[in-house]
């Protein structure tokens, strides 16, 4: 039994215990700030993601239609904004025949747009294919397009288109236009218009046209069917009125 005048005394929680509470409590505001900021994310994340459901095609396109776009882009359309990859279907619409250049873009919030330049066709090749700008072959042919004809090996399809394009630059100088050209080992055969063929040689077609530019201005192409320049000396003239050969 206590005595009278007896104080009841407290006893204060140790320094470990109110640093054990703070940390705890200090714990438990941090995971509730990142529980927090989780669901913000999330919340962002859910709204921004919304589907990519519509296709562009920005540019008027002659040869790839809308349904041969969808059907290249399948794989990854349609898709939610953020993981739609766009670099991946850039690379898939690259390999289609008629596609020269591309672009991709995503417009938020559910839209892909497509740009695309075609190939621009510019000679059959062999009769059953074209030929680029830059030779690379297009595996179909558009019998409506009216185009020069060019021939010779699939390899060689660069170096045909880039003798073509010269030697069209040659004859626009001299109001003809180059309808045909074949490359064989025989040498480079070349068709203007109006029946005019040059024969030239293979290793030496340029410097033919050269010496060829000196005195074409002295005859009247509309009376020549041919004009043979693989000889050593000279060059061959096969008139259309005689079929005679003038060595020239």
């Amino acid at each position: 039994m206590k005595g009278k005048g007896a104080t009841r005394q407290t006893q204060k929680p140790s320094l470990l215990a109110r640093l054990d509470m703070r940390l705890l409590k200090a714990a438990s505001i941090g995971v509730t700030v990142v529980s927090i900021m989780v669901a913000v994310v999330l919340l962002l994340l859910q709204t921004a993601n919304k589907p990519v459901n519509q296709l562009v095609l920005t540019n008027k396109l002659e040869h790839i239609t809308y349904g041969m776009v969808e059907a290249e882009i399948a794989p990854w359309f349609p898709e939610g904004y953020i993981y739609i990859d766009i670099n991946a279907i850039k690379d898939q619409l690259q390999k289609m025949v008629m596609v020269s250049q591309i672009n991709v873009e995503k417009v938020w919030p559910n839209t892909l747009n497509i740009s695309i330049e075609e190939e621009r066709p510019v000679a059959t090749w062999n009769g059953k294919s074209m030929l680029s700008e830059k030779g690379d072959i297009l595996p179909l042919a558009l019998e409506e397009l009216e185009l020069p004809k060019l021939k010779g090996a699939d390899s060689e399809s660069k170096l045909v288109m880039q003798h073509f394009l010269l030697f069209s630059r040659w004859g626009k100088r001299h109001q003809l236009n180059l309808v045909g050209l074949q490359h064989s080992s025989a040498g480079w055969k070349l068709e203007y218009n109006a029946g005019f063929q040059i024969w030239l040689d293979n290793n030496k077609a340029m410097k033919n046209l050269q010496q060829l530019e000196h005195v074409i201005n002295q005859f009247q192409i509309s009376q020549i069917r041919r004009i043979d320049m693989r000889y050593e000396q000279g060059f061959a003239v096969d008139w259309k009125q005689t079929s005679d050969q003038a060595q020239g």
